[in-house]
Parts: C-alpha cells; structure tokens; sequence
C-alpha cells in the first residue's frame, strides 16, 4: 500500500557555491566525500538531486523535514546507477518498515527526486 508521494525540484545553481560547512550539515558523510572528487559542475549536480530527494523524503513523510536531519539521509546507486536510499538516525525511526522508492532527474537548470514511500507506517521497528 502506498503511504506517501512526495517530488521536489531543486535549482542546480543554487549548490555551486554551498560552503564545505553547509555541504556536511545537509549530507552524509559519503555524499560529502564523493562530492569533494567531483568537477565544480557535476559537483553541484549530484548534490542539488540528493537534496531533492532528501525534501522529497520529507514531503512523503507529510512532515517536511522537521524531526530529522539531512545528513541522516544518505543516497547511494546501485552498479547499473539506480538510486535508492540509507537511512540513519532519525530518520530511519521516522520511516520505519515502510519501503522508499526513489527517482532522481537532472535536466539543467533543475534537479528534481519523488519518493514514494510502501508498507506499514508503523515507525517504531
């Protein structure tokens, strides 16, 4: 059963001039790392469609971002490059056993990520 749907679009101009500071408050750690490797602007693509997925995230919950923190998110891709989601901390208490499904798009000037979230709402697993 579905629980939630949320979309998020995201400006990729606005992650070209994040702060290194800023960058490891909204992203976990290997999101940080990964992105540090990359050119200026695939640099500022990558982490404007990991921040749409993150708010995507939110919107699905129904609650925004308010009880977790974004570097709790953490998304990664698969070999063949599908991206799925790692939750931490809060987070992952806030999902639950719900499934989240992901999708993320980058067509300049936007990046845009919908979850969907499947199963049990029940959080406390």
């Amino acid at each position: 059963m579905v629980e939630g749907i949320g979309i998020d679009v995201v400006n990729i101009s606005r992650m070209e001039n994040l702060s290194e500071g800023v960058i490891r408050r909204l992203f976990h750690p290997e999101e940080v790392a990964y992105a540090l490797t990359l050119a200026p602007k695939r640099k500022s693509e990558y982490l404007s469609g990991r921040f749409a997925a993150k708010e995507a995230l939110g919107k699905a919950l129904g609650t925004g971002m308010a009880g977790m923190r974004p570097s709790d998110i953490q998304i990664d891709t698969t070999a063949t490059g599908k991206p799925f989601m790692v939750l931490h901390g809060s987070a992952k208490t806030l999902v639950g056993n719900r499934m989240v499904l992901l999708s993320i798009s980058h067509d300049s000037p936007i990046a845009s990520a919908i979850v969907v979230l499947q199963g049990d709402s029940d959080a406390s697993n």
